[in-house]
């Protein structure tokens, strides 16, 4: 499972991002994660409140959201999702000359501060 150490991540990404905002306390905070990285939400969350403990973040809800992967076809030129992240197909056309533009990374999306 490789969710620990992708949590581990995800913690240490907030926490650089609140040193902006050392006045504010937090609320919540909601991350896209692209399809590609098979995530398992439980145990992210899971891990999120035990690496959390002791840190800013402690106590803080964090909002997962799955980004979908989507592709832009090289040879018919739409863009689109997959049906299977696994075998990348244009959905259109079915060729395999398609490239990614979402659903392949990590953002931090939106964090909401307590008023």
């Amino acid at each position: 499972m490789h969710e620990g150490h992708f949590t581990e991540n995800i913690v240490t990404a907030i926490i650089g991002e609140l040193k902006k905002y050392p006045d504010k306390k937090v609320e919540s905070v909601t991350v896209k994660i692209g399809e590609t990285y098979h995530l398992a939400p439980d145990s992210v969350l899971m891990h999120y409140d035990l690496i959390s403990k002791g840190t800013p973040l402690e106590g803080v809800r964090l909002n997962l959201v799955e980004e979908p992967l989507k592709v832009l076809c090289g040879q018919c030129g739409q863009q689109g999702p997959v049906e299977d992240h696994h075998l990348l197909l244009c959905t259109f056309c079915s060729s395999h000359q398609v490239k990614p533009v979402s659903g392949e990374s990590v953002t931090i999306d939106q964090i909401k501060f307590r008023p």
